[in-house]
């Protein structure tokens, strides 16, 4: 199975660190072959020549240690100390942070955590990640789950030479499966930005996280100025570069009129203006960087390219889905080479009339594009395809009939007992897993599930992509 080669280096990385301090802790190396230097982000050896000569009698007596490039991004060097009863206790002077909520369905939440590290970025500011929140495709009773129990946030940081930091790490937060309102005296003080519309009197409120992290927010409107389309007050979308310096640390852009314009006091009544040290947003999944709206379909947006293609599942995670995919392919041993399709039923049955499933893709549609990459696959990489896995919110069982006599397969949950070992989150998540770990993928275009797993079998792996539309193309 194709694997992304960060993962190498990685493991290259860690051997050789591993191994210098093991000659150094035997003798092998001794202070007179020391190289004085550090490790820099990129796992290279940095030689500082003005510490002079080991054997020189000038040299100043140090102690050798090599600053890894785990320890350099280490989430502790970007905070006072451990996780502290309010956040403003545990931030640093010296440092901007910012944060964000995300509502919707799991993939869309990614999105807009994505676009929150990838605006922090640009502000100079470290990202807080909050965990994932329950939507329309999780319920309430499920909790949360953390960002880094899904995401390598130590791989991440170490490849991206910069701070990532989860609201966990900052303050004391309750267990993430309680759903319990917290008393309103342990609530903590914030004022945010909403990026709802103009047309909008409400920002978004994001119950259950705010909850979780124990915080009362009042909000302020961002500038008109900062939109796609300034003149439509119903305009969603909101440009990167355009809303950046409005937030920047140091001597930012001016808001209009001298002041944000305010939206809705807090739950408790508070009326506070936007935070300076802590810049924060009720969501941030519309935002681009250009004139294209939907940025994230395109193969350069820089959301993706520069933060989340870099942020990978846990090892654990991975562990437990190439189980699934054993089971799943009838392999004791190695994973053999597959593709992986995500069929969108659902809630696109919306756009269908009552009792009819036309407006759906036939499932023949997507046949014949698995027939085709097979092929392709075949002719120009030399690799032999025999399984094939789906993923779909079809409930119908006449489709999975017709599935299975085509020879395809699929993750039964319920036999697996997912829910009951892993949890309600799970479910959707080792299916995303899993199509991350394809040779090729064929989607469902409109479909922001679909469009993430293409990426990463894109970029991660190097395969070919399809995202099939209602027309077939």
């Amino acid at each position: 199975m194709l694997r992304s080669n960060r993962v190498t280096w990685l493991a290259g990385l860690t051997v050789f660190v591993a191994f210098g301090t093991l000659l150094y802790a035997t003798g092998v190396l001794d202070s007179s072959s020391y190289l004085h230097g550090r490790l820099n982000g990129h796992g290279n050896v940095i030689v500082d020549s003005s510490l002079g000569s080991p054997n020189s009698t000038s040299a100043p007596e140090i102690t050798p240690h090599c600053v890894t490039p785990v320890e350099e991004w280490n989430s502790s060097r970007f905070l006072k100390g451990p996780p502290t009863k309010l956040f403003r206790e545990n931030l640093l002077e010296n440092r901007s942070y910012i944060t964000c909520w995300a509502i919707a369905g799991f993939t869309n939440q990614f999105m807009g955590y994505a676009n929150m590290i990838y605006l922090g970025f640009l502000s100079d500011r470290i990202p807080i990640i909050p965990p994932f929140g329950p939507g329309p495709h999780i319920s309430r009773s499920a909790g949360l789950v953390p960002f880094g129990r899904i995401f390598n946030l130590t791989r991440a940081r170490i490849e991206l030479h910069k701070p990532l930091l989860e609201w966990s790490d900052v303050k004391d937060l309750p267990s993430p499966t309680s759903i319990q309102s917290p008393p309103d005296s342990e609530r903590e003080p914030l004022g945010c930005f909403s990026t709802r519309p103009d047309f909008d009197p409400h920002p978004n409120r994001v119950r259950e996280i705010v909850d979780h992290l124990q915080l009362d927010i009042a909000y302020s409107r961002v500038p008109t100025q900062v939109r796609l389309h300034p003149s439509n007050n119903r305009e969603d979308f909101l440009v990167f570069p355009n809303l950046a310096p409005y937030i920047f640390p140091r001597r930012p852009r001016p808001p209009p009129n001298g002041h944000f314009q305010f939206m809705e006091a807090s739950p408790l009544g508070q009326k506070l203006p936007p935070d300076n040290h802590m810049a924060c947003f009720d969501y941030l999944y519309y935002i681009t960087s250009s004139s294209d709206a939907f940025e994230w379909e395109r193969s350069w947006a820089p959301a993706w390219v520069q933060v989340g293609k870099y942020l990978d599942f846990t090892d654990d995670l991975v562990e437990i889905v190439e189980g699934y995919l054993r089971r799943v392919f009838g392999s004791s041993d190695s994973i053999l080479p597959f593709i992986a399709v995500h069929i969108r039923r659902g809630d696109f049955g919306r756009n269908c009339d009552k009792g009819s499933d036309k407006c759906f893709i036939p499932l023949a549609t997507f046949k014949k594009k698995v027939d085709v990459m097979i092929s392709d696959l075949l002719e120009s990489k030399n690799i032999h395809i025999e399984k094939v896995i789906i993923m779909s919110d079809e409930k119908n069982l006449n489709f999975w009939e017709e599935v299975k006599e085509i020879g395809w397969v699929h993750f039964n949950h319920k036999e697996e007992d997912t829910l009951e070992k892993y949890g309600e989150w799970y479910l959707p998540i080792i299916d995303i897993v899993a199509q991350s770990m394809a040779t090729g993928f064929v989607g469902t275009a409109s479909s922001t599930f679909s469009l993430v797993s293409a990426r990463r079998v894109e970029d991660w792996n190097g395969g070919p992509i399809v995202l099939v539309s209602r027309s077939g193309n």
